[in-house]
């Protein structure tokens, strides 16, 4: 069974399918990383790819067809898509949506250090950037999609990763998750 992980940015969705992945034996698929490849092949930041993406949905359609072929042949393994719009894209899957107030999502965002990420003066700046990035990817999926990430009916399960460690997120989701398939 799928599980379709969305949510704010800087709310953990890697990470928590990391901590699904290693505590309940998921398989990953992070259409995140791979749009960050295509960012870096192109010399772009995440902000600069998504404004191309504004005026160019090829690169959207061609991670969309992989992901309803993917969410197609995988239907009956435990697999995690970390994906903006697996939900729409998977019906079938138990759709997650992790939610982050915009200061934590700025101080996440400012402190992290992990390769290929974009280097911020202060917390402000990176409030005022990640809130732009959800902002814009909204505009690009009501444009190409006509749907609202933000409306939470989309969703099966909405949580806030805020006061929570990946591991006790991976126990409520995959608790939720086999409540809604049914699973012993």
């Amino acid at each position: 069974m799928i599980i379709s992980l969305t949510g704010k940015p800087c709310s953990g969705k890697g990470t928590l399918a990391k901590a699904l992945s290693e505590k309940y034996d998921f398989k990953v698929y992070s259409v995140g990383e791979i749009f960050k490849e295509e960012a870096k092949k192109r010399g772009l930041s995440s902000e600069e790819f998504n404004k191309l993406l504004l005026s160019d949905p090829k690169y959207d359609n061609l991670l969309d067809k992989r992901t309803i072929e993917l969410g197609k042949k995988w239907k009956n393994e435990n697999i995690v898509f970390d994906s903006r719009l697996a939900w729409r894209f998977i019906p079938h899957s138990f759709k997650v949506f992790l939610d982050l107030d915009e200061d934590e999502m700025a101080k996440r965002l400012a402190n992290s250090d992990r390769e290929g990420k974009e280097k911020y003066t202060d917390i402000e700046e990176a409030k005022r950037t990640v809130i732009e990035r959800f902002n814009a990817e909204n505009v690009r999926y009501k444009k190409f999609y006509g749907v609202d990430n933000t409306d939470m009916s989309n969703y099966d399960l909405v949580l806030s990763s805020k006061d929570k460690t990946p591991e006790e997120l991976a126990d409520i989701v995959y608790n939720a998750y086999k409540k809604h398939f049914k699973i012993k």
